[in-house]
């Protein structure tokens, strides 16, 4: 007797809570889809200078004149073009709905580990409701900015994560954990090239996490599961080192992006230059991202101005003109500005220890009601504009997500909430070495939101739960 697969079930009776969760962000999105234009300025002015390369079908011109940014989210723009070509309907609707799309993965995959970690239904409920009608998140679907890209990609990881693990566990030969895992994590990369350092990181974790489950001598686990854990790796670094490599041929960088250098450079040696003094320990801290311009109201301009993007890229842009003097090659210059940020790192311990905590703080802070360069209706503006929204935004859900962070520390004998509280950290910690600016936080939003309901209402221990599939789980 044949039996029907449970989401053709789903899909003939679905749970009204969560038709309606889902339902009610749709409709509100494709309301805005029709009545907002999005800016066109600073960064998103090369973002669509780069998907009109692809676009036109100028792929060697990418290349020859790169590295750039990364490739996803301009490829994403091309994609809007030639939909909108095709139908002969302006590209900015279609980068919308895309953008939407990203936004709906990403609800879905929290909702997902929810149930698989038996969240109460209502809670499940709530959380998808307030993820779709978050407005930064929403703020950055109607954007030309690429951070909406990097949305589904960490909580995806998540849900495959949980199945990796299992067949690391057992003795099944299932490679489709591995390819979603690898493939997800590339994903985020090719849209923030800092994936390029968490996922090493957290790949390391995982197959340390699932030796110590395994109860086996490492040699053994190694022998037992070569083919997973070699899938694992090649899926997400031979694509990834094909892109580097034509970088390589056309342009003499092997290089991801243009764009870590200069951050890195740039902000670790700005900390090393301005101290640990009090002021600017404090200043430093008041520039979190928060709508209401704290380190305006506490500091002077110019102590505040010693933290920002402008004065990173200064110190950058002063290394870089002293070096074109010297008629170095590329490789040279890069070897230089390596051992200049290896110097300020690690040269400088203590100073870049403080600041790289207050920046992993920042980013709890990704949340506000006074997104940038979307033009919204006039009742929305007046709405998010509202003291009481601007505060609850900026600052309420930031305290929550701390807390709800504390919360899940407190839970890590839960394997499902320990996965997602070590990949919740490297990203803080990745994203720590650079100036947060609100754009960089809310890529956290989506993992956060998922660490903050999994603190409060997940079970403490993994005996408290199973998961909904048939066969064993992480938390079984």
């Amino acid at each position: 007797m044949n039996k029907t697969p449970a989401w053709t079930n789903r899909l003939a009776s679905p749970d009204p809570l969560l038709f309606w969760a889902y339902g009610l962000p749709l409709l509100y999105w494709t309301y805005l889809t029709l009545t907002t234009n999005f800016i066109l300025v600073f960064d998103s002015e090369d973002f669509f200078h780069l998907g009109q390369l692809f676009y036109s079908g100028r792929w060697t011109e990418f290349f020859l004149t790169g590295p750039h940014r990364e490739p996803l989210y301009p490829l994403l723009i091309a994609g809007a073009m030639w939909a909108g070509q095709w139908l002969g309907i302006s590209y900015t609707y279609f980068l919308k709905i895309f953008s939407f799309g990203f936004l709906l993965i990403a609800m879905i995959c929290i909702q997902r580990v929810l149930g698989i970690l038996k969240v109460n239904r209502w809670i499940q409920a709530a959380t998808v409701l307030y993820t779709g009608f978050s407005p930064i998140l929403i703020n950055s679907a109607l954007c030309m900015y690429s951070e909406i890209a990097a949305f589904p990609w960490l909580v995806a990881a998540v849900l495959w994560s949980i199945r990796y693990l299992e067949v690391l566990r057992g003795s099944e030969r299932r490679l489709a954990p591995a390819f979603g895992l690898s493939l997800s994590l590339l994903a985020f990369t090719m849209v923030k090239g800092a994936g390029m350092v968490l996922t090493p990181l957290f790949f390391g974790w995982l197959l340390i996490e699932a030796w110590r489950q395994s109860n086996l001598k490492v040699t053994d686990f190694l022998r037992r599961h070569k083919i997973p854990i070699l899938s694992l790796l090649l899926v997400f670094y031979l694509p990834l080192g094909a892109y580097q490599s034509l970088n390589y041929f056309f342009n003499k960088h092997f290089a991801l992006t243009n764009r870590s250098t200069m951050a890195l450079y740039g902000n670790l040696n700005l900390r090393a230059d301005n101290g640990l003094s009090l002021k600017h320990v404090l200043s430093h801290l008041a520039t979190v991202p928060v709508s209401y311009d704290l380190c305006g109201r506490l500091f002077a301009t110019e102590e505040c101005n010693r933290w920002s993007m402008s004065a990173s890229d200064e110190t950058y842009l002063k290394r870089q003109d002293a070096l074109a003097q010297q008629n170095l090659s590329a490789a040279q210059k890069e070897k230089i500005f390596n051992q200049g940020i290896a110097h300020a790192l690690f040269g400088h311990p203590l100073i870049q220890a403080v600041y790289l905590t207050q920046e992993g703080l920042k980013m709890f802070f990704w949340e506000t009601s006074q997104g940038a360069f979307v033009v919204y209706p006039a009742w929305l503006e007046q709405l998010f504009n509202l003291p009481a929204v601007v505060l609850t935004m900026s600052l309420g859900i930031g305290v929550l997500g701390l807390v709800g962070y504390v919360a899940a520390a407190l839970k890590l004998n839960n394997k499902t909430v320990r996965i997602i509280f070590v990949l919740t950290s490297l990203l803080l910690v990745t994203f720590s070495f650079v100036n947060i600016l609100q754009r960089y936080a809310i890529m956290a939003g989506p993992l956060i939101i998922l660490l903050t309901v999994s603190g409060f209402f997940a079970p403490k221990t993994a005996k408290d739960h199973s998961s909904p599939r048939p066969h064993p789980t992480v938390d079984s």
